[in-house]
């Protein structure tokens, strides 16, 4: 199998750095509620091409990649301010061919019936725009119950303001939200870091209801079919499949992968090769399990231990 794979960061140990300065706790690639800023150092990052049999193909310098998602030229990708455009096998790259004055510190993106899902987890917002860059829906966070941070502290954002330059940490946000897509139904699932769970966004009220809960810092929620949706139960180490419908509200779980980590960054199921892609952010090691119930270790790839693992791109 051959996947893309974004790198928020190639100087791990920088990082590491920050959270031991800053009295954070590094067992994992990210502490577990955050801190109140950002490391000023400069962070790298890049995308990575790589074959599961031969290893690293290529790779594309790319500061804080983030979130992938396809596109009409080949991929989309976040960074911290804006989203970029490369080809698939890393040879070209577009540089901000969407940027918003709403774009702070992005991290996933997800196709949608009529363009993108982004999540702006540094305004605690969700975006959806075409690929033009117009803006066709949105969901404040603090507009709809989640007013407050971690710390008990009030959050209130200048929505006219231009965030691109602004850096807010994990503590300042109110849900960090990482990672959005879009149900068949249309309501939008989220998941937030804070909370501990994913949510189901109602489009023409902003209402949301809790499908799963209890979960430890997730990411990584994508929707394979009308009725099954994945995501990463973080630091659990545990790549969930859930079941769930229009009329229930609650999801149910019915495959649980162990990663064997305390920090499962992306986790994501993939039909056509009817198999698991687990990104190992602790370890910086991307494993390929096969099934729906990811028993079968088909492959073990390890990466340099400075790259901090961000998402994975199954290519057909």
């Amino acid at each position: 199998m051959k996947f893309l794979l974004s790198c928020i960061s190639t100087n791990h140990s920088t990082l590491k750095k920050h959270w031991s300065d800053t009295g954070q706790d590094t067992a994992c690639p990210l502490t577990v509620l955050g801190s109140l800023q950002k490391p000023k150092e400069d962070l790298g990052g890049q995308l990575c091409l790589i074959d599961d049999q031969a290893g690293v193909l290529n790779t594309m310098p790319l500061p804080m990649a983030a979130g992938l998602a396809p596109s009409e030229h080949g991929l989309f990708v976040t960074t911290f301010s804006a989203i970029h455009e490369a080809d698939l096998a890393l040879q070209t790259l577009h540089q901000d061919v969407i940027t918003s004055p709403l774009f702070n510190a992005l991290h996933s993106i997800s196709r949608t019936r009529a363009g993108y899902l982004v999540a702006s987890t540094g305004l605690d917002l969700v975006i959806e725009l075409n690929a033009n860059g117009d803006i066709l829906w949105s969901w404040w966070a603090t507009d709809h119950g989640f007013t407050h941070t971690p710390t008990g502290e009030y959050r209130q954002l200048d929505k006219q303001a231009d965030h691109r330059a602004m850096k807010y940490g994990t503590l300042q946000q109110t849900t960090h939200v990482n990672s959005v897509a879009e149900l068949p139904d249309g309501r939008v699932l989220a998941t937030l870091f804070h909370q501990g769970s994913v949510i189901a966004i109602d489009r023409d009220t902003g209402n949301w209801q809790t499908l799963l809960e209890g979960l430890d810092h997730p990411h990584s929620i994508r929707v394979l079919d009308e009725e099954h949706f994945t995501v990463a139960d973080t630091v659990n180490g545990h790549a969930l499949l859930a079941r769930f419908n229009a009329t229930s509200t609650r999801a149910q779980v019915e495959e649980t992968i162990d990663a064997t980590t305390n920090w499962l960054q992306d986790a994501s199921y993939n039909g056509a090769h009817d198999a698991w892609l687990l990104v190992d952010g602790k370890q910086s090691q991307i494993q390929i399990r096969g099934g729906r119930s990811g028993k079968q270790m088909q492959a073990q790839i390890g990466v340099d231990p400075e790259w901090r693992l961000y998402e994975a791109y199954a290519l057909s």
